[in-house]
């Protein structure tokens, strides 16, 4: 593990006293059984001034720094910005149409519902494009829906799953382009960039893109070209055997019950880092990392783009990724907007808070978040191994407002 030396707080304009409530966020979790264990990091200006484990990572084992954690959907911003190096090199444009790499997308049409809920399909107002891939505004949706569902969106979902769709964390028998090519030619849920649609299709399609530009799949594509410069060198899709020891188990919230068999298809498998099929590499759900590695992505997207001088992302990319691209009317369930595979602040008012406005990031199915706050130039992650996930959002909210609350220069 890249172990490193703790900066003093106050030398980058932290409250060390304040940096204390964490501690207390996190025990009056544990003790509320809202959490078994976690890990949290805070860093500004890429120096680490708060990096800690609590409670247990199974019964009677203590959580350390060093665990390997499902990352969830923590996953989707890594996919994003593998895509994101493609528009850098001008390979891939936000306005290309999707079916120029996928061409069965060309006879997708929109699923329309009428007042009574019957369903009729029609063409596209516009091509489907890269741009509503990354925005989650291609009508694609998710088979357990998140959200408010509506007609559409249930008739497109059962045309998913008797297709043989997939979209939850399994370590599938197959590759994302089997998927891929499954879901491309149904119908969409909405007429391109007119609804946003929590996906994990999306994302896999994103990932597939990929794969035809490079010629890689995107599990070599990641590794080669993001895990290995930024120094990664503990997050993967399927952790090596040797590893598995140091992935948490999962509990469920309340009860502190270890969840050991979600592995029924259609739900989400606990199990998935330990998979026999080592195939399907998931953007969208599927890595498994150390927080120090996630700290190496987030500090390159805080740095617009650079780690320890490595160049993973111009700094024009990285805003894309980290500004909202959906109409405010259209913000998503969480009452934020939306970038490319990340959440953005731009208002209090809402489910879940984060530092403050501008900052961005995204959540993990099992109970995780990272932050990133351009304005003040912090990181801050948080990662456990929880079910089911919306008890543990005051958990990390809470985190990300003490660390916001710490900073004590203008």
């Amino acid at each position: 593990m890249n172990q490193k030396k703790l900066t003093v707080p106050e030398e980058v304009g932290f409250s060390s006293e304040h940096l204390k409530y964490i501690d207390e966020v996190m025990e009056r979790a544990i003790d509320e059984k809202v959490m078994k264990g976690m890990v949290t990091l805070v860093a500004r200006h890429g120096k680490i001034v708060q990096y800690k484990a609590y409670g247990e990572a199974r019964d009677g084992e203590p959580m350390t720094r060093d665990h390997i954690f499902r990352l969830a959907s923590m996953s989707k911003p890594i996919g994003a910005v593998a895509l994101l190096q493609l528009f850098d090199q001008g390979k891939v444009m936000p306005s290309d149409p999707l079916s120029d790499y996928i061409p069965a997308f060309a006879n997708s049409k929109v699923a329309l519902a009428d007042e009574n809920g019957e369903i009729s399909l029609v063409d596209p107002i516009r091509p489907v494009t890269v741009h509503d891939i990354l925005t989650m505004e291609a009508g694609i949706v998710a088979i357990r829906a998140l959200g408010e569902e509506d007609q559409a969106s249930k008739y497109c979902a059962k045309l998913y799953e008797e297709a043989g769709i997939i979209d939850t964390m399994h370590a599938l028998d197959t590759t994302i382009e089997d998927m891929v090519d499954r879901l491309a030619g149904l119908p969409f849920a909405s007429q391109p960039g007119s609804r946003w649609y929590y996906s994990n299709l999306s994302s896999i399609v994103g990932g597939r893109i990929v794969e035809i530009v490079t010629g890689q799949n995107i599990n070599d594509y990641i590794k080669e070209h993001i895990f290995e410069p930024l120094g990664m060198t503990e997050t993967s899709f399927y952790p090596e055997e040797a590893l598995w020891n140091r992935i948490p188990a999962v509990y469920e919230v309340g009860s502190m019950r270890r969840l050991d068999e979600l592995d029924v298809m259609g739900t989400d498998d606990t199990r998935l880092p330990f998979g026999p099929a080592r195939s399907y590499f998931s953007v969208a759900a599927g890595l498994s990392g150390t927080v120090m590695d996630y700290f190496h992505f987030a500090q390159m997207l805080c740095d617009h783009g650079s780690y320890h001088g490595n160049r993973i992302l111009s700094p024009n990319a990285v805003k894309l990724l980290s500004t909202n691209h959906i109409r405010e009317q259209r913000t998503n369930l969480y009452g934020h907007a939306w970038g490319y595979m990340v959440n953005v602040q731009e208002d209090y008012n809402t489910m879940f808070n984060y530092m403050g406005l501008g900052s961005y990031g995204w959540h993990g199915y099992w109970g995780s978040v990272f932050n990133v706050w351009p304005e003040k130039d912090v990181v801050a992650i948080f990662i456990s191994q929880v079910s089911p996930v919306l008890p543990s959002w005051k958990i990390q909210e809470r985190f990300l407002n003490v660390v916001a609350n710490a900073i004590i220069d203008p």
